[in-house]
């Protein structure tokens, strides 16, 4: 088994309007490591953009009554590494879950950057959604 990190993230909107923001993948570039302007949708559904670690497409999802909000970050013709991604109402908030795992040949130090760079797009994520209230 990989190691793997949970990251949790108190939002101060409701359930709903967080889940149907991170619903629309057009939204991703607000908050995640994207060049500005470079995420595009493409026909089969994937999304496509510049990411602070190289270009990559992610597949998301589909709209569900559940609060998941997976998605895959890939190269074309690569390994798809799933990423849970969860939220659940937390009174008037929002409580979002996020579970990092080690990608292979990954050690302790990059691992540890990993989860802080992700930490600090959810962080960024929640500055969007509170600002919005």
């Amino acid at each position: 088994m990989r190691p793997s990190h949970i990251i949790s993230v108190s939002i101060e909107r409701p359930c709903d309007e967080v889940y149907a923001f991170l619903a629309q993948p057009r939204n991703y570039a607000q908050w995640a490591a994207v060049e500005p302007g470079s995420f595009k949708p493409l026909p089969n559904g994937d999304w496509e953009g510049e990411m602070s670690f190289g270009y990559r497409h992610v597949r998301f999802t589909p709209p569900n009554p559940y609060g998941v909000l997976d998605h895959a970050i890939f190269i074309p013709g690569g390994e798809l590494l799933f990423t849970p991604l969860r939220v659940v109402p937390n009174q008037q908030g929002t409580e979002l879950m996020f579970t990092y795992f080690a990608r292979e040949g990954m050690d302790e130090a990059q691992f540890a950057s990993a989860v802080e760079w992700i930490t600090t797009d959810f962080l960024a994520l929640k500055s969007v959604l509170e600002a919005r209230g």
